[in-house]
């Protein structure tokens, strides 16, 4: 019965779902970087510096590597992304060529009847590169005023980081202080646990993609990549998307490389295969440890079920809410259990 009233009064809980999907992002965002730094505030502070005068040195720093980062990659970020823009439709016609050579090959000859691989081949790409073009001319405006929306939640980021890095620290006592007197140990223990899982997640994640597009960017100047670094810093943001994430990482890459030969996006394609395997085999048993080990067919099924409920946001934030969840259902067993066994002894 609750259920039927509630989906015939939605109405009512509007503001509080506009509410919510105003503050999700910036308040995501910056837990992000949260837990980023909370480490380093934690030590500074240990070191007898006020609370207050380490985040704000934690925000110069960041502000400063920020603004080399601005002065010294931007400017090469934006010559390879601007190139890359206008070289779009050359290298969407040179694949559709490739694409017909490879269709009249023997050796594909047999796939021919597949509709697949028909639309594959005889789809006009450029044609879709000059809609694409097209939409966003027409929904220049709309386009503006998202830019606009997006940079007025950034401007709050910082606002809402410095709170939770200031008063942080006092959510679990406030939290626990709900709990009844003889609870408020479990609840202390899960609540701690939660909040480490979620910092060794996001400190590792960042760490290894940051090695990871380090190592990706040192091969592809070695074979002589065009885009080398717009690429890289792809598969450092892709890289954030579990066992798919190197996979997609690398299409761009080979798509570029294969423009210039064959054995070039085998070569790239090559260092994927050696980043990743010396991720998944050094750099991230030696970051994550073992705290965080979920089964592979466990993170698949995550992934493909955050993704249809919340897609790309649902897809990076699907293994951290199911570590999370993964704690709290542990410790309520374990609870349970004790309870039962200690209504058993005063029985």
């Amino acid at each position: 019965m609750i259920i039927w009233i509630a989906q015939h009064i939605g109405y009512i809980f509007q503001p509080l779902i506009i509410l919510v999907k105003t503050i999700f992002f910036p308040v995501v965002v910056a837990g992000f970087f949260y837990y980023l730094t909370i480490s380093v505030v934690d030590r500074l502070t240990t070191w007898k510096i006020p609370r207050t005068a380490a985040i704000l040195l934690i925000f110069v720093i960041c502000g400063l590597l920020l603004l080399f980062l601005i002065l010294i990659l931007a400017p090469i970020l934006q010559r390879q992304m601007t190139s890359l823009i206008a070289n779009i439709p050359r290298i969407l016609t040179e694949m559709n060529q490739k694409l017909q050579e490879l269709q009249e090959s023997t050796f594909f000859a047999e796939f021919e009847r597949f509709e697949f691989f028909q639309n594959l081949t005889g789809y006009d790409y450029a044609k879709l590169v000059d809609g694409v073009v097209a939409t966003i001319s027409q929904n220049l405006w709309a386009f503006i005023g998202s830019v606009a929306n997006f940079v007025m939640v950034a401007l709050t980021i910082p606002l809402i980081l410095f709170y939770m890095l200031k008063e942080g620290f006092r959510l679990t006592p406030r939290i626990v202080s709900f709990f009844p007197e003889q609870y408020r140990r479990e609840a202390q223990d899960v609540l701690a646990e939660m909040n480490e899982t979620i910092r060794l997640y996001i400190q590792g994640m960042v760490i290894v993609s940051l090695c990871i597009g380090f190592m990706v960017y040192i091969g592809f100047l070695i074979i002589g990549l065009d885009y080398a670094l717009l690429l890289a810093a792809t598969t450092v943001i892709l890289n954030f998307i579990p066992y798919f994430g190197p996979v997609i990482g690398t299409i761009p890459a080979a798509i570029v490389a294969l423009m210039t030969s064959p054995w070039k996006a085998l070569e790239v394609v090559l260092i994927m295969v050696i980043a990743n395997y010396v991720e998944n085999h050094l750099i991230a048993p030696l970051v994550l440890g073992k705290k965080l080990r979920i089964h592979p067919v466990t993170i698949i099924v995550v992934l493909l079920t955050a993704g249809s409920f919340g897609g790309l946001l649902g897809v990076i934030l699907g293994v951290p809410a199911y570590a999370i969840l993964k704690v709290i259902v542990t410790h309520t067993f374990t609870f349970a259990k004790r309870l039962i066994r200690e209504y058993r002894l005063n029985q």
